[in-house]
C-alpha cells in the first residue's frame, strides 16, 4: 500500500467516513506489518504503553517520504494514526482502546457484584486500572461514557482511581454524583437514606441530582448527604476509619493455606493452583487492610513461607516445599 493511500485511510476512519472494505484493508495492512502483534489483551499499562511503542515504530519505519506536506501531516497526527490502527485490529476482539499521547483508556463495561452470603469483599481492577474494593452485599458497573468514566454503585466501594486528566472518572451514588481525577476515597450509600463520601487522597467534588455543587472534599475531609431531607453535612475525619470493613476478611489466624487461596480467588476474581499438596497444608496469618493487589498479598504471604508465585492471566500458580 502506497503512503499516501494509508494516509488517506486513516484519515477517513478517524473521520468516521471509511467503508467496511477500507477498514479491511487498514486491518489486513497492519497484520502485514507484524502479524503476531495484531490483536492483544491486557489490562498491564506497561504493556499498553510497550504496544504503542512498537506500532509508533512499525508506522514510522513504514511511512517515510521526501514530499514536505505528506511528511508534515505525519509529524502533526503520529498518535493518531496509531490510535486509528490500534482501533481497527482491537474491535474484533470486543475490546475498544481509544490510545492518546499521554494515556489509554479501555472501553469494557463492567459489572460486579460482591455477594452477601459469604460476607466477603471483591476487589475489582478496573480497564482504566483504577481499583475498586468493593463491600459484601454491593454492586458497581462501569462504562466509558465518551471521554466519561462512569461508575454506578450500589452498597458501599473503596476507590483508587487512575489519574487521566482528558478523563473524569464519575461516581453515581444514591442522589448524589462524585467527580474525580484520579485520588482514594470510600463511598456509602444506603438507597434512600444517606450517602457518605469520605476521601483519603487528592480532591473530588460532589453534587445532587440537579447538579448543584454541594462541596469539594481535600484528604480527610467526608460528606454526608440526607437523601430525605437534603441535608448535607462536612466534616474533618481520619479517612482510613471509613474503610476499616475492607479489611474484615483479610484478616486470618493459622488458616490453611489451601482455604486462604480459595478465598483469595473469590476477592480477586483468579484461578489459584499448588504445584505441591504440602503448601495447601501450611497454616497462615496475615493482617491486612484490604486494600491491597493481588501480587501485594501474595508477595507478603509467600515471603513468610518461602513459597513463590507466577501469574498468568487470571491464573495464579503457588510452588515451594510445603509444610509437613
Amino acid at each position: 500500500m502506497k503512503d499516501e493511500q494509508l494516509l488517506a485511510l486513516i484519515e477517513k476512519y478517524l473521520d468516521g467516513t471509511a467503508t467496511e472494505q477500507e477498514k479491511q484493508q487498514l486491518d489486513q495492512w497492519y497484520r502485514e506489518q507484524s502479524a503476531h502483534e495484531a490483536v492483544w489483551h491486557t489490562n498491564s499499562a506497561l504493556e499498553e504503553q510497550a504496544l504503542e511503542q512498537r506500532m509508533l515504530l512499525h508506522l514510522y519505519q513504514h511511512i517515510k517520504t521526501d514530499d514536505a506536506p505528506v511528511k508534515k501531516l505525519w509529524q502533526r497526527n503520529l498518535y493518531r494514526y496509531a490510535a486509528a490502527i490500534f482501533l481497527v485490529v482491537t474491535v474484533c476482539a470486543g475490546y475498544l482502546f481509544i490510545t492518546r499521547k499521554n494515556y489509554t483508556v479501555i472501553d469494557r463495561p463492567v459489572a460486579v457484584v460482591a455477594p452477601a452470603v459469604l460476607s466477603e469483599n471483591r476487589f475489582v481492577v478496573l480497564p482504566d486500572s483504577s481499583t475498586v474494593v468493593l463491600r459484601s452485599g454491593s454492586s458497581i458497573r462501569y462504562a466509558l461514557n465518551g471521554r466519561v468514566r462512569e461508575v454506578h454503585l450500589k452498597g458501599e466501594a473503596f476507590f483508587d482511581v487512575k489519574h487521566m486528566a482528558a478523563n473524569p472518572f464519575v461516581i453515581y451514588a444514591g442522589n448524589i454524583k462524585t467527580t474525580v481525577l484520579g485520588t482514594a476515597f470510600n463511598i456509602k450509600a444506603n438507597y434512600g437514606q444517606q450517602v457518605v463520601v469520605s476521601v483519603s487522597r487528592g480532591k473530588v467534588s460532589v453534587s445532587d441530582a440537579k447538579q448543584h455543587l454541594l462541596a469539594t472534599l481535600l484528604p480527610n475531609q467526608q460528606l454526608v448527604y440526607n437523601a430525605i431531607n437534603k441535608k448535607v453535612l462536612q466534616e474533618n475525619v481520619e479517612a482510613l476509619n471509613a474503610i476499616t470493613w475492607a479489611k474484615s476478611d483479610m484478616q486470618f489466624e493459622d488458616m490453611p493455606f489451601k482455604q486462604l487461596a480459595e478465598r483469595l480467588s473469590r476477592r480477586y476474581n483468579v484461578s489459584v493452583n499448588f504445584k505441591s499438596k504440602n503448601l495447601e497444608k501450611c497454616l497462615i496469618t496475615g493482617r491486612f487492610n484490604g486494600t491491597e493487589t493481588l501480587s501485594q498479598v501474595l508477595q507478603a504471604l509467600t515471603g513468610t513461607i518461602d513459597a513463590s508465585f507466577a501469574t498468568d492471566g487470571k491464573t495464579v500458580t503457588l510452588d515451594g516445599a510445603g509444610c509437613n
